[in-house]
């Protein structure tokens, strides 16, 4: 009863008469997905900084995310032709998006089914960068409590975006970091039914998780989820592969899709001698390398960018090969220490 069929439209919507040359992936009931989707959570911390990224001389001891960035970078990403939007109510870029959506919809360069709306609620708190309206203290709320909370943030999703439905809603995180209350099991069951009604509904077109481990997701189907989650968003890249819960969720015919797919920046992944190697052999630039590995490896991939040539080469993905030899040089990056310094999946009860 939950195998719906629906399809993304391909046809050349665009001013420009751009095609969408990012290939579709299909999820389990039947939706098909765009394989790159595009970030907007530009998050800027005192350490970028430090480093010489983010607001530098202008505003130095800055640590939060920037939505004023959409405006500019969703709209070069639509006319690039990327048509798969990743965002959250975490991030506070609803708004940015619906406004840019909003000029697209009614210069009839694009329609609502031409684009791929991801978002995410059930961020538990961080006072590092957000704020107290768009997280869930999930640890101080009973179950119930929780429940209230995501149908709340799930239709003040769709009022921010001004749109009727998503494409796909996830769960942002399987509990509060590092907790290991006993009452977390229960809660996220309590979360992913307000999801599924919401499914029911076609208020979403699809609903998944974001950050859950093997046991998170063997748990949520043992205490009788009726729909079994779609899509897995982790954090993973060359240097974090996670190849135990890719292989759960490849099983289970979960999709798993890849976010922080360069680590920010702040890991090196861009300067990996063996990066560097394989790159130059392709003619081919390390992101693309880097980005070519999760793609092969069967994921999604969610990548962020302000700059107009990396969002245009970034989907330059699909049109090369890593050998079987290329593929073992770049599983051998892979590090206890991967992350740009999130919890893991495993990190909460």
């Amino acid at each position: 009863s939950h195998k719906r069929i629906w399809h993304l439209s391909t046809q050349p919507t665009m001013a420009t008469g751009a095609t969408p040359r990012v290939p579709l992936v299909t999820l389990s009931n039947g939706v098909e997905m765009p394989r790159l989707a595009f970030g907007t959570a530009p998050l800027v911390s005192k350490a970028d900084a430090d480093a010489g990224r983010g607001l530098g001389r202008t505003n130095p001891n800055f640590n939060g995310f920037l939505p004023e960035q959409a405006y500019r970078s969703v709209t070069l990403a639509l006319e690039s032709g990327l048509r798969h939007i990743d965002t959250a109510v975490m991030y506070r870029s609803h708004k940015q998006i619906s406004h840019v959506l909003g000029n697209f919809f009614a210069s009839g360069r694009l329609r609502r089914e031409d684009v791929f709306l991801t978002s995410k609620i059930m961020h538990p708190p961080n006072d590092g960068f957000g704020t107290d309206d768009s997280n869930i203290p999930i640890d101080d709320l009973t179950p119930e409590e929780v429940g209230r909370t995501v149908s709340s943030h799930f239709e003040r999703t769709l009022s921010e975006l001004g749109v009727g439905y998503v494409d796909l809603m996830l769960l942002h995180w399987p509990a509060a970091w590092y907790s290991r209350d006993s009452s977390n099991p229960a809660r996220r069951l309590a979360a992913w039914r307000e999801l599924e009604r919401y499914y029911e509904k076609g208020w979403a077109r699809s609903i998944g998780v974001s950050n859950f481990s093997v046991a998170h997701l063997q748990q949520l189907m043992d205490d009788g989820a009726v729909v079994r989650p779609m899509v897995n968003q982790i954090e993973a890249s060359v240097h974090l592969q996670r190849t135990e819960l890719i292989s759960y969720c490849k099983e289970k015919g979960i999709v798993v899709e890849a976010y922080s797919p360069l680590g920010r920046g702040t890991n090196n992944i861009l300067v990996n001698p063996i990066v560097l190697k394989i790159a130059e052999k392709k003619g081919k630039n390390p992101g693309q390398v880097a980005l070519r590995y999760l793609i092969q490896k069967g994921m999604a991939v969610v990548f962020l960018s302000s700059s107009e040539e990396r969002i245009r080469t970034n989907q330059d993905v699909f049109d090369f090969e890593l050998d079987e030899l290329e593929m073992e040089e770049l599983t051998s990056l892979n590090r206890p220490d991967g992350t740009w310094g999130l919890p893991a999946p495993h990190d909460m009860s």
